[in-house]
């Protein structure tokens, strides 16, 4: 019976365990034997120039992967949200703050919708309910309305929410995103954060 080949690495994965970014204690540089400077055995040494794949750690401050990992972690899931990494469309949202903003956008976010990083970011995520992102006036009031005052009761309660949005990129064109909600608390302060993951369907 044939062996089945293990599954490919995300791109995150693989650069994490790239054993040129990171010298693990059991692979001293062989440049390095014998050298004075060389780091001890048994101690991490990181090398010059390392390269981090975008998502890893966020330039806005924030630990993705932890986030994540809490997510995955969580005691109680209320909704199913089936396999997550840093590849995937996701926004992180202060909810403490006025209007909610954005904090964190994925690439993935941008690339589904369209908008760069400095569009999204301090923004609050309604603005994928128009084309071009636009306020909406109340002659183009959204067709979800039920849809949307469900989520806010969501987040105003702190509830995880998964529903079907109809949505636009920043090129006019409109999608069904399936829209999951995950509040999170991140630090001591009692800062109210909520997690946004996205997906186009059909």
């Amino acid at each position: 019976m044939a062996s089945r080949a293990p599954p490919p690495m995300n791109p995150w994965e693989a650069q994490a365990l790239d054993g040129r970014q990171y010298q693990f204690p059991s692979q001293p540089a062989a440049e390095d034997e014998g050298s004075a400077a060389a780091a001890p055995r048994g101690s991490w040494r990181q090398l010059e120039d390392p390269v981090i794949y975008p998502g890893l750690y966020s330039a806005t401050g924030y630990d993705m992967m932890n986030i994540l990992l809490r997510i995955m972690c969580r005691p109680n899931p209320q909704i199913e949200l089936g396999a997550i990494d840093c590849s995937v469309a996701l926004i992180l949202c202060n909810l403490d703050l006025p209007d909610q903003p954005i904090v964190y956008a994925s690439e993935s976010f941008c690339e589904l919708t369209g908008y760069s990083m400095s569009e999204v970011i301090g923004r609050n995520c309604r603005f994928l309910q128009t084309p071009g992102g636009v306020k909406p006036s109340r002659a183009s009031a959204s067709t979800d309305k039920s849809s949307i005052q469900r989520m806010r009761r969501a987040i105003r309660s702190g509830q995880e929410i998964q529903l079907r949005l109809k949505n636009f990129k920043k090129n006019g064109q409109r999608f069904n995103n399936v829209l999951s909600i995950i509040p999170i608390d991140l630090d001591e302060t009692g800062t109210r954060y909520a997690v946004g993951f996205q997906v186009e369907v059909d």
